[in-house]
């Protein structure tokens, strides 16, 4: 006797019932969200390699909750630490 798939009989819930995703911000909401955090997948969505993220995470004061894994660092603090790593010409760059 053959056996059938019966992955396609599976019901489907009501659409009354279906429960909403929560929508996640994106980073561009979160760097302009007061008290906002960010973790390092945060930072290499916005283009950072893993070397560029270490070297944030050692500079900065990292918040690090109870019975969470993942460290972060708050937003506001990624921003002027980016602010101040920027030279222009009234600034030489360290070498």
């Amino acid at each position: 006797m053959p056996e059938f798939d019966r992955g396609h009989l599976r019901r489907l819930r009501p659409a009354s019932r279906r429960q909403a995703q929560p929508v996640r911000p994106s980073i561009a909401d979160l760097l302009e969200t007061p008290g906002a955090l960010l973790t390092r997948s945060h930072l290499r969505t916005l283009g950072l390699e893993r070397r560029a993220i270490d070297a944030v995470f050692r500079a900065l004061p990292v918040v690090s909750l109870p019975g969470y894994s993942r460290p972060m660092v708050r937003a506001a603090d990624y921003l002027a630490f980016v602010e101040e790593s920027i030279y222009r010409d009234d600034r030489v760059r360290p070498t």
